[in-house]
């Protein structure tokens, strides 16, 4: 039986590389889909869970794909995990190579420099502002659990739950996997990462399935569950694996096509099958079928833009993947912000143009927060985390 092999770009296009510069690795293209995954979520946060009075008596087509396409900004969070689990596998792969051994201490200092400082930061200053006012208050079973990094697990065991900073359960999740994944390719190398990778998909569609039968408000409850997320990190593994630091070499008519095939699965995930729906129950297979949906449309989407020449990408959407981490956690904060301001002048979202303007001054106010964040948190932690790095990334 014939195969088709399909071509691999290798990122290598100047030789001969010296030795840092051939552990090197840096996707620019990547930043750029960061932004995007992070714009993803934040209109789905920003776009209202009911319908404005304008839609209300009207055809429910209407509202039904405005919801479809909120629901589905969920999935933005998939393309993190996937992009994490890619960036953070080829990287240590590319340091088992350079220096013969995977360096776990200097692993998890560096995963502590990145992501603690922001973190611990914000949940402290809604601990301490909690008590001043109501609307930064949070349980105190939710902030020992995002202190523990098991915030999300708090989530799917009060699904109802309210109040702040939600969406960083997805930080949980990630440092959770990341608990035992450096260990792993330590002992076993790429074949187990393979192997273990190839495991976690089909026991993240039994837990998807066995949770569709159980459980209740599926659109957290199933959606929080660490073992349901794991399959996007572990898709992220594989394509390193298979791509091995290349790209598929692909014309800008196929990319483009890979893209609107992925942003319709998305669609489909979310507005067919429904599995982001709040007081929706789809059936066990609906669910499996609708993540199988959101996974396929969020390769697609990762394989469109992965090998785009650099020289095409805007700076300012390369810079802006760059501080997508501190976009990701201050948006909320932006959008309640802009919210206040419309409510001081009396002004509502109900139309399309004051939609729009909320959309902007919130997103302003995001970048604003994630500039200043990064330029004087992170930044500082990112210099001292180059101590314990041994294949170079972007550039801090």
């Amino acid at each position: 039986m014939a195969t088709v092999e399909i071509p691999i770009q290798s990122p290598e296009t100047h030789s001969p590389p010296t030795a840092v510069e051939r552990a090197r690795f840096y996707r620019p293209e990547l930043d750029v889909l960061r932004f995007a995954a992070f714009l993803s979520v934040f209109f789905c946060h920003l776009l209202p869970g009911d319908p404005p009075p304008q839609v209300r008596g009207q055809s429910s087509v209407i509202w039904s794909s405005i919801l479809a396409v909120k629901d589905a900004g969920n999935f933005g969070v998939c393309i993190f995990f996937l992009l994490s689990s890619y960036l953070i596998t080829e990287l240590l792969r590319r340091e088992r190579i350079e220096t013969n051994a995977t360096h776990l201490r200097s692993f998890y200092v560096r995963r502590v420099l990145r992501i603690w400082p922001l973190y611990f930061a914000v949940l402290s200053v809604f601990v301490v502002g909690g008590t001043l006012w109501p609307s930064l208050h949070m349980q105190p079973g939710r902030v020992l659990t995002y202190a523990l990094l098991v915030g999300n697990w708090y989530m799917v065991v009060y699904p109802l739950t309210s109040g702040p900073l939600r969406h960083l359960w997805s930080i949980s999740v990630e440092e959770q996997f990341y608990l035992t994944w450096p260990f792993m390719i330590k002992v076993g190398g790429m074949r187990s990462v393979k192997a273990v990778s190839l495991v976690l998909l089909p026991a993240s569609y039994l837990t998807i399935f066995l949770g569709s039968i159980y459980q209740n408000h599926l659109d957290v409850t199933v959606w929080l569950n660490s073992l349901v997320q794991f399959q996007f990190f572990a898709l992220g593994a594989l394509l390193a694996i298979y791509l091995s630091g290349g790209s598929l070499d692909l014309s800008r008519r196929t990319r483009a096509m890979m893209l609107i095939a992925g942003m319709v699965s998305w669609l489909v995930a979310s507005g067919v099958f429904g599995i982001k729906r709040a007081g929706f129950t789809p059936s066990p297979p609906a669910m499996c079928a609708g993540y199988a949906m959101a996974a396929l449309g969020s390769v697609l989407i990762f394989l469109g833009v992965l090998g785009i020449a650099s020289g095409r990408l805007p700076k300012s959407l390369v810079y802006l993947g760059k501080i997508s981490y501190g976009l990701y956690v201050f948006h909320e904060m932006g959008i309640s912000i802009s919210h206040s301001f419309r409510k001081t002048a009396g002004l509502a979202s109900h139309t399309p143009l004051l939609f729009l303007l909320n959309a902007a001054v919130s997103l302003a106010i995001t970048i604003v927060l994630a500039a200043l964040s990064y330029k004087y948190l992170e930044y500082p932690f990112l210099q001292l985390k180059r101590r314990f790095t041994f294949v170079e990334s972007r550039s801090a």
